[in-house]
C-alpha cells in the first residue's frame, strides 16, 4: 500500500489506475522507457551544477555538466534497464548508445541557455505534508528554489508542450505547497524550464502560479482517489488513451482489460 502522495504516483494514476494499481500496490516494477533516462541524466547535471553553484556561485565548465548527464544517464541504464516495445527491442542497444549523444547534447543546451541565469538557493529538499482530511501525506523532493523565489523545474520532452499544460500541472500545485510548508512562504513563481530533443535542441519555458484554491481542489481529488485505493477501485485508462499500449505500457500484454487478439505480437518481430 502507497504511504503518501507523490507527484509521480498520482501522474501514473491519472494515466490508467490500473497501471498504478500493478506498479504501487501489487510492485511489480516495469523499467521505465530510455525518454526517462535521458531525463534522468539532465536533471542530475543541473544538480550537480547548482550544488556547486551555492558554493562558488559559478557554473561548472561545458565538460563537468555533460559528463554528469552521461552518467547519470548510464547509471540509470544500468541500474533500472530500460522498457523497449517488441518491435523496438532489435535497435534497443543503438537506441540507448544514441540516448548518450542526446543528454550530452540536451545538457549543452541547459549549460549554454539555462544555468547562467539561475541563482540556486535550495536544492534537492524532501519534504512531507499532512493535510486535514487526508489519511496519507503528500511528499516530494524541491529540485530547486532560486534566490528570487522561483521554483523551477526541469524537463525534457520530444515536443514543446501545448501553452496552457503548465497552468493544468497537478506538480505545480503539489510543490508550490510543499515549498510553503519548508519555507513559510510559497514561491513568487513557478517555472517549467522544457529542453526539447531533435536535430536542433531548443528551450521553452512556461510559467505559471498557484493559489489555496488550486491546493483544495487538488486535496478533494486526492480524497477521492484515496477512497477508490481503499475499496480495490482500479479502471483501465480511458479507451483509445496515448498509454493504452505496447509502446507505452509494459504492463500491456498481461492487462485483463485488452482483448487477447491484440496482445499477439506480429510475425515479423518473431522473425528478427
Amino acid at each position: 500500500m502507497i504511504t503518501s502522495f507523490r507527484q509521480s504516483s498520482l501522474s501514473t494514476w491519472d494515466n490508467c489506475p490500473e497501471q498504478f494499481r500493478r506498479r504501487y500496490i501489487e510492485g511489480e516494477i516495469i523499467p521505465p522507457g530510455l525518454a526517462a533516462h535521458i531525463g534522468t541524466g539532465v536533471h542530475k547535471a543541473a544538480e550537480v551544477n547548482h550544488r556547486a553553484k551555492i558554493k562558488t556561485g559559478q557554473d561548472e565548465p561545458l565538460d563537468v555538466i555533460q559528463d554528469a548527464a552521461r552518467d547519470g544517464y548510464i547509471t540509470a541504464v544500468k541500474d533500472k534497464r530500460a522498457y523497449f516495445a517488441p518491435e523496438d527491442r532489435p535497435s534497443a542497444r543503438a537506441q540507448a548508445e544514441a540516448g548518450v549523444d542526446e543528454v550530452v547534447t540536451l545538457a549543452g543546451l541547459y549549460h549554454a541557455q539555462i544555468a547562467p541565469e539561475i541563482r540556486p538557493a535550495l536544492i534537492e529538499k524532501r519534504v512531507e505534508l499532512w493535510v486535514p482530511g487526508l489519511d496519507l501525506p503528500i511528499s516530494g523532493t524541491i529540485d530547486l528554489l532560486d534566490e528570487a523565489g522561483t521554483l523551477i523545474d526541469f524537463k525534457t520532452a520530444s515536443k514543446a508542450w501545448p501553452a496552457d499544460r503548465a497552468h493544468h500541472s497537478p506538480q505545480a500545485t503539489i510543490y508550490h505547497k510543499l515549498v510553503e510548508a519548508d519555507t513559510g512562504q510559497p514561491p513568487d513563481e513557478i517555472r517549467f524550464e522544457i529542453m526539447i530533443k531533435g536535430a536542433k535542441p531548443r528551450r521553452q519555458t512556461l510559467s505559471t502560479d498557484r493559489t489555496e484554491d488550486d491546493f483544495m481542489a487538488l486535496v478533494g481529488r486526492l480524497v477521492i482517489i484515496h477512497r477508490m485505493i481503499q475499496a480495490g477501485i482500479f479502471p483501465p485508462a480511458q479507451a483509445g488513451s496515448w498509454i493504452c499500449g505496447p509502446r507505452y505500457c509494459g504492463y500491456f500484454w498481461s492487462c485483463p482489460y485488452i482483448p487477447a487478439h491484440r496482445k499477439i505480437i506480429p510475425v515479423s518481430i518473431h522473425a528478427q
